[in-house]
């Protein structure tokens, strides 16, 4: 998963995942326009996801896509989402358990005339971002406790879908939560660890003491379009 659409180190997993004869199912819907040592994200492995949530960088409101170039995965996939009916002048035959995940000419319409507008949004949230790590740095000395602007990775092209800031310990995380939000500023943490939430808590897990340290500092930021 490319988390706030920050590419991660797919050319490793998908590495090691080969070494298993494991495929990769990437999880990019956080990162349409993002980029890993030149190559977008969500093409390493198998096939990859794109969202077009509400919330995401393209949105038509819901749904998403579906990237691969495993030409049989590809016609597999189609006919699964599309009710995995066989193609006929008038029966309506299904020969396995199919979804209607087809998005609507309308939604589909939205999307594309988003996507052709994709540089000018991306390249508005990367000054977003850019404004705020340049805000961040020159105002480090006055900020108290230090605050660290989550910048992208090395060898990546990120699209900046949600800003991030770093506290260094998860009592001054609460405290700047507490202050923004009674301010009336958006602000969240990061996503609650799912071995922690009730119906999973019994599951088995293996060792999180990664995400465990970020769950207790990471912070998102307003991340929107800027009028410019």
């Amino acid at each position: 998963m490319h988390t706030f659409g920050f590419p991660c180190k797919i050319d490793e997993i998908v590495e090691i995942a080969n070494k298993y004869n494991i495929p990769v199912i990437e999880d990019a819907a956080e990162s349409p326009g993002s980029y890993y040592k030149g190559k977008h994200t969500g093409t390493f492995g198998l096939a990859g996801i794109l969202s077009f949530n509400g919330n995401k960088t393209i949105t038509t409101g819901g749904g998403g896509m579906i990237i691969t170039d495993n030409e049989k995965l590809a016609k597999k996939a189609k006919h699964i989402t599309t009710t995995a009916k066989i193609p006929h002048k008038w029966e309506y035959i299904h020969d396995e358990v199919g979804y209607n995940y087809r998005m609507t000419n309308v939604t589909a319409a939205i999307g594309v005339a988003q996507m052709e507008n994709l540089d000018k949004i991306l390249e508005n949230k990367r000054q977003t971002a850019e404004k705020y790590n340049e805000f961040f740095q020159s105002n480090q000395s006055n900020i108290q406790p230090i605050i660290e602007f989550v910048k992208e990775p090395s060898n990546s092209f990120s699209n900046y879908w949600l800003n991030c800031i770093r506290f260094e310990i998860r009592q001054e995380r609460d405290k700047f939560l507490e202050e923004t939000n009674s301010n009336g500023v958006m602000t969240r943490p990061i996503w609650r660890l799912m071995n922690k939430l009730e119906m999973y808590k019994d599951c088995q897990k293996g060792n999180l003491d990664n995400s465990e340290w970020l769950e207790d500092r990471i912070v998102n930021i307003p991340s929107g379009y800027r009028k410019l």
